[in-house]
C-alpha cells in the first residue's frame, strides 16, 4: 500500500470550551466530515475532549491555557496525543509558563505545539529559545485578526518567527490552523473553520500514523495550496504542486536566518543543497493569495 495524503485540523474549539465555543463535538464534527477533512483534533481549554466518531478519525487534544494569564499574554500550548488532560499553571512569567505547559503535555504522552505567537503579544522567539520540548509552532492561526499572522508595529510575522526559531537551533515544525470557534456566521473577523489545516502522509489513518507522521515532519501545511508530492534526498528538495486554471505559484526555498535561498515559478519547484544552508524550507505561494509551507530539511547541526 502506498502512502497517500490526509487532510485535518490541530486547532478546534467546541461547547466544551464554555462561552466561545458554541457548536457540539457532534456539529464540529459534522461539518469537518462534511467539508473533506479525514481527521481532527479537538482542542478545548483546559479539558481532554475524547469523542468517538465514524466520520472522522479523532487525534485526543487539549489547549493548555488561559486567556490572559496574569502577567503573560495569551500563553496556549496545544497537546496532541495526551493519555489525560494537563493543567495549566501560571508562573507569572512567560519563558516558566510555556515550559511548564510542554512539560505537562509531554508528562502525559503528547506532543506540544505553541500557539498564535503574535496574538495579543503571545511570545516571540527569544522566548522559545529559552524553551524545550516543544515540536510545533503556529505560522499560519485563522482565528481571526487578533492572531496577527503577518505582524507589523513592530511584531515579525509568524513565517519570520519560525525561521527564527529554527535558525535558533530548534527543530520545530510549521502548522496551519483554524482555532475555530465560531461555525454559524462565517465573517473576516469571526474565528470560522476551513482556514488553515495540514495534510500528513501515511499509509493508514489511525490516530497512531497521524502523531508518527507529524512527529517525523512528514507533512505540509496550507491555506489553500494543495501539493501532490515532497520529496527531500540527500542531494535535494522537490515538490509537485496541483494544477489548477487561471492559477500561477511562486515558490521560495528559504534557509537559516531566513534567507531565501532561490525563487522559481511553475508547478515542480526543486532546489539543489549546497551544504551550508543549517536547513531548508519552502514556502508555496498561489495567486489567489493562498499559500503552503514545507517542512525544514536539516542539513547541519548547528548552534
Amino acid at each position: 500500500m502506498r502512502n497517500r495524503w490526509y487532510k485535518g485540523n490541530l486547532h478546534t474549539h467546541t461547547s466544551l470550551l464554555g462561552s466561545t465555543g458554541p457548536e457540539s463535538p457532534e456539529n464540529v464534527v459534522r461539518w469537518y466530515g462534511s467539508h473533506g477533512y479525514h481527521w481532527l483534533a479537538i482542542t478545548d481549554h483546559n479539558v481532554l475532549t475524547e469523542y468517538e466518531t465514524d466520520e472522522l478519525v479523532m487525534v485526543r487534544g487539549q489547549e493548555v491555557g488561559k486567556h490572559m494569564p496574569s502577567g503573560n499574554g495569551p500563553i496556549h500550548v496545544n497537546g496532541f496525543g495526551i493519555e489525560s488532560s494537563v493543567e495549566f499553571v501560571d508562573l507569572d512569567e512567560k519563558v516558566p509558563t510555556m515550559q511548564a505547559s510542554i512539560d505537562g503535555v509531554l508528562a502525559v504522552g503528547g506532543m506540544a505545539s505553541l500557539n498564535h505567537p503574535n496574538d495579543r503579544d503571545s511570545f516571540t522567539h527569544e522566548h522559545v529559545l529559552q524553551t524545550t520540548g516543544a515540536s510545533f509552532v503556529e505560522v499560519f492561526n485563522g482565528g481571526g485578526p487578533s492572531k496577527n499572522n503577518e505582524g507589523g508595529d513592530g511584531r515579525p510575522n509568524t513565517e519570520e518567527i519560525w525561521d527564527s526559531i529554527l535558525s535558533g537551533g530548534q527543530r520545530i515544525y510549521g502548522i496551519a490552523t483554524d482555532d475555530a470557534h465560531t461555525y454559524d456566521e462565517f465573517r473576516p473577523d469571526r474565528a470560522n473553520p476551513g482556514r488553515g489545516w495540514v495534510w500528513i502522509r501515511a499509509r493508514t489513518l489511525v490516530e497512531e500514523t497521524i502523531l508518527e507522521a507529524l512527529s517525523l515532519g512528514e507533512f505540509y501545511a496550507s491555506t489553500g495550496v494543495e501539493l501532490t508530492d515532497v520529496s527531500a534526498t540527500p542531494s535535494d528538495l522537490s515538490i509537485k504542486i496541483q494544477e489548477n486554471p487561471g492559477e500561477s505559484f511562486d515558490t521560495r526555498f528559504i534557509g537559516r536566518n531566513g534567507r531565501v535561498l532561490a525563487e522559481q515559478v511553475g508547478l515542480q519547484p526543486r532546489y539543489v543543497f549546497e551544504g551550508d544552508e543549517g536547513y531548508v524550507r519552502a514556502t508555496v505561494l498561489s495567486s489567489t493569495g493562498s499559500k503552503a509551507w514545507v517542512q525544514p530539511v536539516f542539513l547541519t547541526s548547528y548552534e
